[in-house]
């Protein structure tokens, strides 16, 4: 949205230009203004992975680059046609459009120091190239980008404090901490596809806490709430790698997500949570010591017709096989 309204901007003000420069220099540099509003076009039109974070950053960078290109060409075309600094005013305002524009994007701090770094390097060097690094007006302005290049950096690491605070709710679950049900269907729907293409295995656990009912009623929502939050952090553990996700997918029920295992992998990490199980107690309100027990559903993704209802209905499948085998254990679900 930026880039298309820097690229309407840029076209209009060659009426501007038209206006204000000599007819020879204006179209010269009409030129130029459309070359950079077709680049900015093009950055508006770049739709491929928009949510993936580097190439957003690489579409910033790219429109920070095409604005300080045309900045510093436009400022030679008219200090090389003799042109006076009361005309050259309606240019130098680039660098600073820049420098705030950058509040307008979450950015970490890393991010904004490396933008204006950038924008007032380039404005030394055309200090420098008209000779007037040193002066008044030019220290005054290489200050001002300081100064615009803090107060942008602060909107946007405050707006990227603010959206991850957004997203944090909407994806994870307040009690436990993590994933929700909606998050971990958008990823299991990721996972699901890569393993297909990659051909890959994808596992998935499906937890029930065993008889969790009637430990409610017999301790307490206060001692459950206590029981689910560090089930959650055995789980946590379980899902050791970047890759792999633990979400509550719902009630007493959690799920872990294990791209890239197999039928081997996922009963290892079965075990481990249930050998967790096995040696944690905790103490609930009452002062009473309670332990936890968890039967387990597994099933290893089938072939490339399987969808997610039916992976899932899958591992559904085990996990009441194991609760009707006596609890406390996993099965395997039947490959599809």
């Amino acid at each position: 949205m930026i880039a298309w309204i820097l690229a309407v901007l840029q076209t209009a003000w060659i009426l501007v230009d038209w206006l204000l420069l000599p007819e020879d220099v204006s179209s010269t540099i009409a030129y130029g203004r459309i070359v950079a509003s077709v680049s900015c076009l093009a950055l508006g039109l770049w739709f491929s992975h928009p949510y993936r974070l580097e190439i957003s950053l690489i579409r910033l960078l790219l429109l920070v680059l095409v604005l300080t290109v045309f900045q510093s060409w436009s400022n030679w075309v008219l200090i090389e046609q003799g042109l006076g600094s009361e005309i050259l005013a309606g240019y130098a305002f680039f660098p600073f459009m820049i420098i705030t524009t950058l509040a307008i994007f979450a950015l970490t701090i890393v991010e904004v120091v490396g933008f204006a770094v950038f924008v007032i390097l380039v404005e030394l060097v055309n200090q420098l190239w008209r000779g007037e690094f040193g002066l008044v007006n030019g220290l005054n302005d290489l200050w001002l980008l300081a100064v615009l290049g803090c107060i942008a950096g602060w909107a946007s690491v405050n707006q990227l404090s603010m959206l991850l605070v957004l997203y944090r709710q909407a994806t994870r679950d307040p009690l436990t901490g993590l994933a929700n049900r909606r998050q971990v269907m958008a990823q299991l729907d990721g996972d699901i596809k890569d393993a297909h293409e990659q051909n890959k295995p994808l596992s998935v656990l499906l937890f029930d806490l065993d008889k969790f009912k009637s430990f409610n009623d017999n301790h307490g929502h206060a001692a459950g709430d206590l029981v689910l939050k560090q089930f959650a952090k055995i789980l946590k553990d379980g899902a050791k790698r970047k890759m792999d996700l633990a979400g509550r997918f719902g009630g007493e029920e959690f799920l872990v997500i294990l791209p890239g295992t197999d039928q081997s992998g996922a009963v290892k990490v079965a075990n481990a949570v249930r050998d967790r199980c096995h040696n944690q107690t905790l103490k609930v309100p009452t002062g009473e010591e309670v332990s936890f027990r968890t039967s387990i559903g597994i099933a290893v993704l089938g072939d490339k017709t399987e969808d997610r209802t039916r992976f899932l209905q899958r591992a559904d499948d085990a996990l009441y096989a194991a609760k009707n085998d006596g609890r406390d254990r996993y099965v395997v679900a039947p490959p599809s």
